[in-house]
């Protein structure tokens, strides 16, 4: 890898893929279709070209997710101390709130060292602590909180990422996202409670007053401008996008090897692989939006200078 922050590294890495991908497509389209309607390639060369293709975005979306992985830390998290600090949750149900900082830490932890990340495998949400991070937010945001659409969004989230191979299907995860579109109503609020921060920092009393943050809770936020500055960003580039990278993630795993030998998988992988082969124009058209947005993000000097700032206040806090 360069002598870039590592999960750019991943990040570029996984835009390469998505761009094979891109290739692969229109090479069986302009070609290959062609070539098998002409008698000229077998059906079983054409489905080794497709399996080809659909080993790309399982690679362009597990490279991507490991550059995202802090990212992904931060959306679950982000609305959820908002809402905490907002409604003293930290002193209303202390244990609670440990756990859930807990699970953060030894996620974060493997979030931000590159010998961590390598660990995880062709399975980074799978091989981390997301589903713990998620299960814990969410049981919060529905039992104290009384937030259930969003806990509800959360758990079909956590409930397909542990889901088995036989579960693991387009159409599941697509009722998934288009529930959460209905449920995941946070945003407005959030970028609301955020404007309030904005202006709470930069002196704003009666900002301060409407968010209910005491002394110290302000003068620790005040302390960490680099967070501020980057849950503003990522507010406004739309948590909810995230969350489906989550899914198709998930949702592509397990074939990191299966689209490149699918004669020696079993039954319920093949069944995947199907599945994700007569769904892949829909896959396509779905990834493409999140591929948008992360290339925004790249581009973005004031994201990128922000996160590897974190990441470096974080190495430096875990002594990594």
């Amino acid at each position: 890898m360069s002598n870039s922050p590592f999960f750019l590294d991943y990040l570029e890495d996984g835009l390469v893929d998505w761009n094979r991908a891109l290739d692969a497509k229109e090479l069986i389209k302009n070609k290959y279709e062609k070539l098998l309607k002409e008698g000229l390639i077998s059906k079983e060369e054409l489905e080794r070209y497709e399996y080809r293709k659909i080993y790309d975005l399982q690679q362009a979306t597990e490279k991507i997710s490991k550059g995202l992985l802090l990212i992904y830390a931060g959306i679950i998290l982000l609305p959820f101390l908002i809402v905490a600090e907002i409604r003293n949750f930290d002193v209303r149900h202390p244990r609670e709130m440990q756990e859930i900082l807990n699970s953060a830490e030894k996620f974060i932890r493997k979030s931000i060292d590159l010998n961590d990340i390598e660990k995880l495998g062709h399975e980074p949400v799978k091989v981390s602590n997301l589903k713990e991070l998620l299960e814990l937010t969410q049981h919060s945001y529905r039992r104290y909180l009384g937030i259930t659409d969003l806990a509800k969004c959360l758990k079909s989230i956590e409930n397909f990422i542990t889901s088995s191979l036989k579960n693991k299907k387009w159409k599941t995860l697509w009722e998934i996202v288009k529930t959460c579109e209905k449920s995941f109503n946070f945003s407005q609020f959030s970028q609301e409670v955020l404007q309030f921060l904005k202006r709470c920092i930069s002196g704003d009393e009666e900002a301060c007053k409407k968010l209910n943050l005491s002394d110290e809770k302000l003068s620790n936020l005040l302390e960490n401008p680099y967070i501020i500055r980057f849950s503003l960003i990522m507010a406004e580039s739309s948590i909810k996008e995230f969350l489906d990278m989550i899914l198709l993630t998930s949702y592509l795993e397990p074939l990191s090897t299966a689209s490149r030998y699918s004669i020696s998988i079993d039954n319920a992988t093949r069944e995947l692989l199907e599945d994700v082969k007569e769904n892949q124009d829909n896959i396509m058209s779905f990834l493409e939006v999140k591929i948008q947005i992360i290339k925004n993000l790249i581009k973005n000097d004031e994201f990128m200078e922000n996160i590897s700032k974190i990441y470096e206040i974080f190495r430096k806090l875990y002594q990594l």
